[in-house]
């Protein structure tokens, strides 16, 4: 009963800490515009409540590799 009980305990943290973190991400989608020495434009899709002088963290996406025969 105990082992079945600690399952229990440990699946319930477990979702509440996976959706915890899910909830706290906030990402806005753009294009690069411009990129002038440290200087980057980026155009915005969509809404997003960043302002100017905001900093951020920026990570682009990867590009998938086609193998062929």
């Amino acid at each position: 009963m105990k082992k079945k009980l600690m399952a229990l305990i440990m699946a319930v943290s477990f979702i509440g800490a996976s959706s915890g973190s899910v909830l706290a991400a906030k990402s806005c989608k753009g294009i690069v515009k411009e990129f002038d020495g440290k200087v980057m434009v980026i155009k915005i899709e969509g809404k997003c409540k960043v302002e100017p002088g905001t900093k951020v963290k920026i990570k682009p996406k990867k590009k998938a590799a086609i193998e062929g025969c």
